[in-house]
Order: C-alpha cells, then structure tokens, then sequence
C-alpha cells in the first residue's frame, strides 16, 4: 500500500511534468517564459506559501523543536560534502567540474520538487519538515557549494561581492519561512483575506515547478545525455550516499517518524537545480551540470517510492 501510494504521488507529478515536456515541444514557452516562470515560483508563489504554512503547522512553544531538527539536516548536508570531496579526490574527477561535483552530491532539490513531492507523499503535516531541511540546505549552498563551484574558474577572475552572497542566501523563499516564524513569535495573526491569498499563491508551487522541470528536461535533450565515470558517480553519490548519511544521522539522532521521512526523501531528491545555473553563470562545465539536473530528476521517479517503501 505505501509502495502504491508513493508511485501515485509521483506518477502524478510526472504527469505535471509531462505537461510541460509536450508544451515546450510545441514550442508554447518563448525565452523569456523559461526566465519568468522560475522566477515566478520562488519570487511569488513560494514565500507566500512558506509563511502560510508555517504559521498554521506550528505554535509558539514549538518552534524550538524546529531550531533542533534543523541541526539534523545541516549536519547530514555537511558530512556528505564532506565525503563527496574524498570521494572526487580517490576518482580523480576533472578539475573543470570538481567543486560542482561536490555541490551537487550534498545538495538535493528540495524546493522545486521536494515541496511537490513530499506533499503528494505526506500532505501538508510534512511542509514544516521540509522546509527544515531546505533552510539548512539554502544556508549551506549558498555559502560552501558556491563556493566550490567558483573554485572551478581557472582563471580566478571571477570574485563574488559579500553583499551579493548574502542575498543569495537570504532569498525570497527563505525570508518567506523566516516572516512566518516571526509573526509567530510576535503573536501576529494576519487578516483572513491575507491568508486566503497567500494560501492562493502558494497553490500555484506544485504545478508550476512541475511545468518548469518538464520544460528543462525537454530543453536539456534526452539524446545529449552520456553518462560518464564522472556523472555515475555524480548520481549515485546524490541519490544514494545523500539517503544513507541522513539515515545513520537518524539512527544515532532519533526524531519523530513523520520528520524522518521527509528528511531521508529531502536527502534521495535529484541535483539541486541552481547547482547547473552557478556552472553555466561562471562558465565551468554547464553541459556537465544539467546532465546531472536533468538525469538525477528522471532516475528519482524511481528512486522516491523506493525509499518510501524501505525506509
């Protein structure tokens, strides 16, 4: 019965996703709807959506229960770099990708298809849960992960403003959550029409990032796609060491089943997608960061129910 319901969830996002896919292949999305549609989600669907469900997931005397779990994550995300990085260092991985690589083995999609994914899977009681994970994980990125991603510029001409790096972390879906754990500890409850709206916005995540992995995955070309030593071990670091760390952190660490799950699912998701965007922004290896976008995002409609089974 688990098996059958987790294939249902995300059989029926793969089904969002194939909406997409036939859109784009004929020819419904300009360039300029491949830039506004992420922008859209993350700028004006998510932040809504995050501090509405905070706000009716958890009271005031629990939000140092979620300060707690939010250690669970980060130290989960941290070791597996950590790992990835000896791992790149045994296997030699080319230096033109060596930083991307270890970003991308720690660092799951936990927003454009964790929100949609956990949701078809647990409902919106895990939303609280997964937005732990993502905090810790957006945190970590923004600050370590693109930090090895520049790493890979061989001509060290590329330096990131301070001012810039914190924006990147502080981003719209983060200030979202945080908004929301702020109204709770002020004892601020919003207007009912606001809520409404915001509840509204938020609606348009799920389908939305769907349609835009759809579009992706149809713009990255499916005949392209060459797996390589490389990307082999790109993927299973991503979606089986990921997994594998979190679940000993879980042993040793126990929490509430309910989070365990969404953390371990958090862990299993395909390459975060803004992993491809550093590499081709800073001209790295781009062709080497979609494939791993676009191929760990296909391997995961299997592996998802899998782990929702075993674990």
């Amino acid at each position: 019965m688990a098996f059958l319901h987790a294939l249902g969830g995300v059989f029926g996002l793969m089904l969002m996703g194939f909406v997409g896919f036939m859109l784009a292949a004929r020819n419904w999305f300009g360039a300029e709807t491949r830039i506004m549609l992420p922008r859209l989600i993350t700028q004006i669907a998510l932040p809504p959506f995050l501090m509405y469900t905070i706000m009716h997931s958890f009271h005031r005397n629990e939000l140092l229960m979620l300060a707690r779990g939010a250690l669970l994550p980060l130290g989960s995300v941290v070791l597996t770099f950590i790992l990835a990085v000896i791992l790149a260092k045994v296997a030699r991985i080319k230096r033109q990708h060596f930083g991307l690589f270890c970003a991308s083995v720690s660092n799951s999609n936990t927003i454009f298809v964790g929100i949609p994914v956990n949701l078809a899977l647990f409902g919106e009681t895990s939303v609280p849960y997964v937005l732990l994970y993502y905090a810790a994980s957006t945190v970590f990125f923004w600050t370590v992960g693109q930090y090895s991603i520049t790493c890979d510029i061989t001509d060290n001409t590329c330096c990131i403003p301070l001012r810039t790096r914190l924006l990147q972390v502080f981003s719209p879906p983060l200030l979202g959550f945080l908004t929301g754990i702020g109204l709770i500890l002020l004892g601020v409850e919003l207007p009912e029409f606001l809520q409404n709206v915001a509840r509204s916005l938020g609606n348009l995540t799920t389908p939305l990032a769907m349609i835009f992995i759809g579009i992706s995955i149809y713009d990255m070309g499916l005949r392209s796609i060459r797996i390589s030593k490389d990307m082999a071990l790109l993927i299973l670091g991503r979606m089986v060491l990921g997994p594998l760390v979190m679940c000993g952190f879980l042993y040793f660490f126990p929490v509430p089943a309910l989070m365990g799950k969404v953390f371990i699912i958090q862990a299993s998701l395909p390459v975060m997608a803004q992993a491809a965007i550093l590499s081709a922004h800073y001209h790295t290896d781009p062709e080497f960061g979609a494939q791993a976008v676009s191929i760990s995002t296909l391997l995961s409609m299997i592996t998802i129910p899998l782990y929702m089974v075993i674990f």
